[in-house]
């Protein structure tokens, strides 16, 4: 009968794995006893201070209470001054921009005018300063030919002044000398 004793060692061995589990488990429980005893020495210090932590939540909530009736009371006042009054002021608003916007509105009509106008007479300033310009640049030319004319005069004159002074002397040769053609001068 050899199933017997194997049967025999795995009930022995299973019996030795709890009672090990069981030491452990022993071991356990004396080390949480010590700390259940130190933990009971702390109780009454931590029933204290839970005690003054709700006594400071309750201060805290009575007075978030008290604040928040006052700020109903402020948003009753509010409302019971400013909200009667309200649609006045809305009204009033719209009718003000709504006589913004047309007087926009004319002003830009206004500026449009103004602009042609004003690019109208840009351009006719800017032709009269051509003319101007053009005019100029004729009298210049008038001018020039004036002193040319004026210069021709005193050239004439003074050819003139030579020629009687010439004619007055008599000649050396009998024979007058001929008269050359300015164009048959050679240059």
């Amino acid at each position: 009968m050899t199933v017997i004793p194997g049967l025999v060692r795995r009930a022995a061995a299973e019996a030795e794995r709890h009672l090990r589990e069981g030491a452990g488990l022993l071991g356990r429980l004396g080390r949480d006893l010590e700390r259940s005893a130190e933990l009971g020495r702390l109780l009454p210090s931590y029933i204290e201070r839970m005690a003054s932590l709700e006594q400071a939540v309750r201060d805290q909530d009575a007075e978030l209470r008290a604040l928040r009736t006052e700020l109903d009371s402020l948003v009753g006042q509010l409302n019971d001054r400013l909200l009667p009054r309200i649609d006045e002021r809305m009204d009033d608003t719209e009718r003000d921009l709504a006589s913004v916007a047309t007087s926009l509105i004319r002003t830009g009509r206004d500026t449009a005018a103004h602009r042609t106008r004003l690019e109208t007479s840009e351009r006719r300033i800017t032709d009269l300063r051509t003319k101007i310009a053009q005019l100029e640049q004729r009298t210049g030319l008038w001018r020039d030919l004036q002193a040319t004319m004026a210069r021709l005069g005193d050239d004439l004159d003074a050819m003139r002044a030579r020629v009687a002074l010439r004619s007055a002397e008599p000649p050396a040769d009998a024979a007058p000398a001929p008269v050359q053609n300015i164009t048959d001068r050679p240059a």
